[in-house]
């Protein structure tokens, strides 16, 4: 779910033909006194007035685990309502928690003025879990400088030991304030049922989460944003609490 919500927080970007955002997060394991590292690097490329190209690479440190995957994307807009993105990251055979493959499908149509209804399928292949998901939901800007993001999120986990097959769901709910070429404000709230492996690596558990956050993004210049945010999260079964603060730097040209 929050990988999710990660994803749509880098779609007003592409109001600009290229793209380099450079994203920072350190998570806190409040009840574990442990913490670890995420960075990722994404660049997006207009090639002609339908097609943009890209690339993602991720570098993970937790638990004493070195991770990494790399990848790239393709998107196609046929029309100025429409656009279609497929991805594909390819990770290490050693990864624990970031998936050895990950393929994600998104497409976004501007129904009319102030709606915009999306999906979201992901398939995520673990070391010893596969991860369907898929997520929908709706852009709503029916009142100036508020976009309101309500989504839902269901799938199915498969297990590879003990074999078994589990269902995952989740519903979260984005609101945001913003100034256009400006400032946002905005916060979130999430909850569901997910596989563990990508939480904390390898297990076959699926576990309730509780995610509540708040951010927010200044334009350092017309060419360069900044994006911090800071959300909890409770895994009551891992018995472990997960404090993640983000940084968002995003350079348009």
């Amino acid at each position: 779910m929050k990988l999710t919500l990660f994803f749509f927080l880098l779609l007003p970007g592409l109001a600009r033909a290229h793209e380099v955002s450079l994203i920072t997060q350190h998570i806190s394991l409040k009840k574990q006194h442990q913490s670890g590292w995420q960075q990722d690097v994404i660049a997006r490329a207009a090639v002609s007035r339908n097609f943009d190209v890209g690339l993602q690479g991720t570098y993970l440190e937790r638990f004493d685990l070195f991770e990494n995957r790399m990848g790239g994307y393709l998107m196609y807009h046929p029309t100025n309502r429409l656009t279609l993105d497929a991805r594909y990251l390819r990770g290490k055979s050693t990864n624990e928690i970031l998936p050895l493959d990950q393929f994600d499908f998104s497409a976004y149509y501007a129904l009319f003025k102030g709606y915009t209804p999306f999906l979201f399928f992901r398939d995520s292949r673990y070391s010893i879990t596969d991860l369907q998901t898929l997520t929908i939901g709706v852009e709503i800007e029916k009142i100036p400088h508020f976009i309101i993001i309500p989504q839902f999120m269901f799938g199915s986990a498969a297990f590879e030991s003990p074999a078994d097959s589990k269902n995952v769901h989740g519903i979260s709910l984005k609101v945001m304030y913003y100034v256009e070429k400006q400032f946002s404000l905005f916060a979130y709230g999430s909850s569901g049922k997910e596989a563990s492996q990508g939480i904390v690596g390898q297990g076959s558990l699926l576990v309730d989460t509780l995610t509540g956050g708040l951010g927010g993004g200044y334009f350092l210049s017309p060419d360069l944003r900044a994006e911090l945010f800071v959300d909890h999260t409770d895994y009551q079964e891992l018995q472990t609490q997960f404090l993640t603060t983000t940084l968002q730097l995003r350079w348009m040209f």
